[in-house]
């Protein structure tokens, strides 16, 4: 697709996500002016955001649009497949994490499961619970059973999560669907028959040492292998996994990238904790508006830094995230509108197609 030069930067969006989201003509005008609205503005609030959107009307009708359109839930399954087209064909590694927020007495609490990418995860979907505490089993089933259920076509290598993410059906329902766990352990965690304390089988271990369990042995009911590590700061890593020890190690490394997701989301990029919103649907309506803009972000990112390149800092990493250079980007080309920046939007659109 050739995106048009001179059409104002709503128009081609639209044309852009009609593909991807096949929604009611209006809805998706409102989508797409809410998606290049939190970029402008940095932030998620309606009564914000009724400033910036392309849309027309009185402040008062503009914002009266917004409220009805995040009580409109999306269909299950297009944003997960929209997000996975940025991802290179292949098995993907699944992460599982949890972040909230209080607003009052209120919890946000959002179970996402997102998968390996590019220093950031890439998100995928999420459950809103209702509670400000860790997740149950069937909760974590539902979700990841959802995504297999609508993108059937993509193989699940691994799923990598923390400490909290354990439990004797949680462990059987991932072998039962052949995904390989990377999960780190917490010390009080037992594994084999006779049920030894994990922190006590890795007893006296050493800063930098690695260390592996001889043989395969029950972990939460399934047979697995389990080593730990232990960094420069004294704090050790158990970790069950399927395979050799030093690619789980990388593999679970890459966990943080969800981290680098939830900054994106919150006070880095998009400030999702300022929103007056707590009823589940409308946050995870919200979710997919910051969702795709986040990815537009990335991909801007990325498309940026192979033609010009990152300055690098002493320490190894990139003086500017990806995603925030692509965000800036962005921000900077919606907040100075001109025949040059429409164009150079529409160039970067149908990257963004995926």
């Amino acid at each position: 697709m050739k995106a048009p030069k001179s059409r104002p930067p709503h128009d081609t969006l639209q044309t852009v996500l009609r593909s991807a989201f096949p929604l009611d003509a209006r809805r998706l005008m409102v989508f797409t002016a809410l998606v290049l609205a939190v970029i402008q503005a940095r932030t998620v609030v309606l009564y914000t955001l009724k400033t910036h959107v392309p849309l027309p009307g009185t402040l008062t009708a503009r914002y009266q649009r917004l409220c009805r359109f995040v009580q409109f839930p999306f269909p299950e399954g297009l944003f997960p497949r929209f997000a996975l087209s940025f991802l290179p064909d292949g098995p993907v590694d699944l992460i599982l994490d949890r972040t909230n927020w209080r607003l009052g007495q209120q919890d946000v609490n959002i179970l996402l499961l997102s998968a390996v990418w590019n220093g950031f995860s890439l998100p995928l979907m999420w459950a809103l619970l209702p509670h400000g505490g860790a997740s149950d089993s069937r909760t974590r089933e539902s979700l990841v059973l959802r995504f297999l259920t609508f993108c059937p076509d993509r193989q699940v290598r691994c799923l990598l999560a923390d400490r909290e993410f354990i439990g004797q059906h949680w462990f059987r329902f991932l072998d039962q669907h052949s995904i390989a766990p990377c999960i780190r352990l917490p010390a009080r965690a037992t594994i084999g028959q006779h049920r030894l304390p994990v922190w006590a089988v890795f007893n006296k271990l050493q800063v930098g040492e690695v260390r592996v369990w001889r043989r395969q042995t029950l972990i939460y009911g399934v047979s697995l292998r389990v080593a730990a590590t232990k960094n420069a700061a004294g704090e050790t890593l158990y970790l069950a996994y399927r395979g050799h020890v030093g690619p789980n190690l990388r593999r679970y490394a890459q966990r943080w990238q969800a981290e680098n997701l939830h900054s994106a989301l919150k006070t880095r990029g998009f400030n999702l904790e300022d929103t007056g919103l707590t009823r589940a649907e409308r946050v995870s309506t919200l979710l997919t508006v910051v969702g795709v803009a986040f990815i537009w972000a990335c991909v801007t990112g990325e498309l940026l830094v192979t033609e010009k390149g990152v300055r690098i800092k002493k320490h190894g990493h990139r003086a500017v995230s990806v995603f925030r250079l692509g965000l800036d980007h962005l921000q900077d080309l919606l907040l100075h509108p001109s025949r040059s920046s429409w164009h150079t939007l529409a160039t970067l659109m149908p990257r963004f197609e995926g």
